[in-house]
Parts: C-alpha cells; sequence; structure tokens
C-alpha cells in the first residue's frame, strides 16, 4: 500500500506540474505516455491474434500527437483526419505482407523464443518459424487491434494537448479544463470505488469487470459532478455552472466507459494489469484507461456544444 501511494503523489505531481508549465513539458510527457500505452495496447492480445508491430505502433501513436502539437486546436480535427487515414494505410500494408497470426510459433530466427501467444511476426524483419499444425486465426480482431491501438492512445490522448491550448495555451483557460478534467476523473473512480464497496449490489459488466456495480457507477457520477462545481468554485472556467454540472456528469460517465473498456481489453487477454511500469497500479494504461475517454468528451463538449 505503501507503494502504491508514494507512486500515486509522485505521478500525480509529475502531471500536475507538467500541466501548470504547459508545452514542451507537457507535451513530452503526453509523447512518452502515449508511446508507452500502445506498446501494452499491443502486449494484449488475445489468442489467435498474435504479435503486433510495437514499433510501428508507437511510432503512429507519436505521430497523432504531434500532429496534435503542430495543428494546434482550429485544425486539430482535420489534421487528424489525415493522420488516421495515413495510418489506416500503413497498417493495411503491413497486415497484408507481414501478417500471420493464424500459425502456431514454436520457435524463432536470431535466438528468440516462442511466447506461445498464437504466433504472428513483430515487424517483417523477424520471421518465425511455425509449427506445421495452424491455430484458429483471429485476422479481423488482429486488424482492429492493429488499427485501433495508436487511435486509443496517441489519437484520444492528444485532445488533452489541445484541450490545454484553450485561451491560446499561455493563458489559465486551458490549464483549468485539463485539471478540471483530470480531477473530475480520479473523483469518479474514487467515488465510484467508496460506494461499491459499501453499497454495491446489482453487477454492472460481470463478464468484463465482475468487481464494478451499478451503484458504484452512480456514486461515482455524482462525485464527479461534484468535483467539476468544486474545481470551478476555484478556477475561473468561462461557462456557467450549469455548464460546469454538465461537463463534469460527461467526462464521469466517459471515464467510467473508457474504465469498461481497458477491462474488456484486459479480460480477452486474461491478464490482470495492463503492464508493470508503475509499481503498484500496474501499466500506465491501467492509469489513462478513464482519462483517455474523459479528455475528448469534454473537449467536444466546451468546443463543439458550448462554444467556448
Amino acid at each position: 500500500m505503501g507503494l502504491r501511494v508514494a507512486t500515486g503523489v509522485i505521478g500525480g505531481a509529475v502531471v500536475v506540474g507538467a500541466i501548470w508549465l504547459g508545452a514542451p513539458w507537457l507535451t513530452l510527457l503526453v509523447l512518452v505516455a502515449g508511446g508507452l500505452a500502445v506498446g501494452e495496447v499491443y502486449r494484449l492480445t488475445p489468442p489467435g491474434v498474435g504479435r503486433m508491430p510495437v514499433f510501428l505502433g508507437v511510432a503512429a501513436a507519436l505521430g497523432l500527437l504531434l500532429t496534435a502539437v503542430a495543428a494546434g486546436r482550429q485544425d486539430f480535427l482535420l489534421a487528424s483526419g489525415i493522420g488516421l487515414a495515413a495510418w489506416g494505410f500503413v497498417a493495411l500494408l503491413w497486415f497484408v505482407a507481414c501478417y500471420s497470426g493464424g500459425l502456431a510459433a514454436v520457435g524463432a530466427t536470431d535466438g528468440l523464443e516462442a511466447d506461445g501467444d498464437g504466433g504472428g511476426l513483430d515487424g517483417c524483419g523477424e520471421s518465425l518459424s511455425v509449427s506445421p499444425e495452424p491455430v484458429e486465426g483471429r485476422p479481423v480482431a488482429a486488424f482492429l487491434l492493429l488499427v485501433l491501438g495508436p487511435v486509443y492512445a496517441g489519437f484520444l490522448l492528444g485532445h488533452g494537448l489541445v484541450l490545454r491550448d484553450l485561451g491560446g495555451g499561455a493563458g489559465d483557460l486551458g490549464r483549468a479544463w485539463l485539471l478540471f478534467t483530470l480531477l473530475v476523473v480520479f473523483a469518479c473512480d474514487t467515488g465510484a470505488f467508496a460506494v461499491g464497496r459499501l453499497a454495491g449490489r446489482r453487477r454492472m459488466a460481470p463478464r468484463i469487470s465482475p468487481n464494478k456495480t451499478w451503484e458504484g457507477a452512480a456514486g461515482g457520477l455524482v462525485a464527479a459532478v461534484g468535483a467539476g462545481l468544486a474545481v470551478g468554485a476555484v478556477f475561473d472556467l468561462g461557462v456557467p455552472l450549469w455548464q460546469q454540472a454538465v461537463c463534469g456528469a460527461a467526462a464521469g460517465a466517459a471515464a467510467q466507459a473508457g474504465d469498461l473498456a481497458e477491462s474488456a481489453l484486459k479480460r480477452a487477454a486474461n491478464v490482470k494489469d495492463s503492464g508493470s511500469i508503475m509499481p503498484g497500479h500496474g501499466g500506465i494504461l491501467d492509469r489513462m484507461d478513464s482519462i483517455l475517454f474523459a479528455l475528448p468528451a469534454v473537449y467536444y463538449l466546451l468546443t463543439a456544444g458550448f462554444q467556448l
């Protein structure tokens, strides 16, 4: 428990400090987090999917994040759309040329050992020797994981950079809204956990995450709205009180959806944590799953819904 708390305090201080300072520190932190997260996504491979090209996926995620940096708020969607189309084309080329996830790997060249994950290639330069007996492959699932990994860990996270750019990036508005989103997500997670432990009775998604309950989800949503209003009392968010509450509710609902999405990935891969890079917390994706969905929810509400 002490290690978990220490990791959380240090990690939280680094994140808040980067948000407060803005570019280039926030940009560097987001690039590192996005690269590590897509690597973890590609390791959450269900049986029959095979290995994913981690280097290629990391490069795609970093490209999408750098697109958000270069485009800024005004051209973010257009530039990201072009980047996503380019990544989809590259992913299709790799998949056609290199993927062989339907064969069971029993060894590898260059001293590599098979890991029993259903085979496949980690890039065209690393060919695996395969058994003469094919296993049941899942090419559709493999292609979706390949394409969506950088979208999940790159494009979604890029919304944090353009959210920080509200008001020109140098002012307090973007900083306040990015802190708003993170604090609301934290409050939602804490409220859902506390209420779920104390009063949880009806399970929300027993096949995906058996410990989550509808009572906990309701408690998390209430905590998210309360945290949103509390942040609005400290920072000037530039919107009326009711819009702060709506943003808090949207961020809370999106955060819980993001948590369930990552739980589904881990359940399919039959693992407990996405990684082990954060002592006491698991992988970086375990800490970012809720944030990845909350950032776009808040950003689009502010820019498209409330016209901030």
